[in-house]
């Protein structure tokens, strides 16, 4: 049986970007969206690119952040790859990733 080593971690993000070590599994245990005057947009794709399939969508507050929480996490096993629209301002994503 092989040892695997978790780091935990959080990460900024205001643009589109890898979470973590590009193409390592990352589980995703929550994410704080802050929005401009209208609402934003995330998906947090299996991947490490924008065309990856979505495994998370989530939508913030128009002027306001929100926080969604994911008991367990969620695994995404090729990576996860941060895509937001232009109505979002920051998210704080807490994960780990695997090694």
């Amino acid at each position: 049986m092989s040892s695997m080593n978790l780091v935990p971690g959080n990460v900024l993000l205001t643009a589109d970007g890898v979470v973590g070590t590009s193409g390592n599994p990352i589980r995703v245990f929550s994410i704080h969206i802050i929005s401009g005057g209208t609402a934003g947009v995330v998906n947090l794709r299996n991947g490490t690119l924008v065309t990856d399939t979505i495994y998370l969508k989530h939508t913030g507050v128009a002027s306001d952040g929100v926080t969604y929480n994911f008991a367990g996490g969620v695994r995404f096993p090729d990576g996860c790859y941060y895509d937001e629209d232009a109505n979002v301002t920051s998210s704080l994503i807490v994960y780990t990733e695997e090694f």
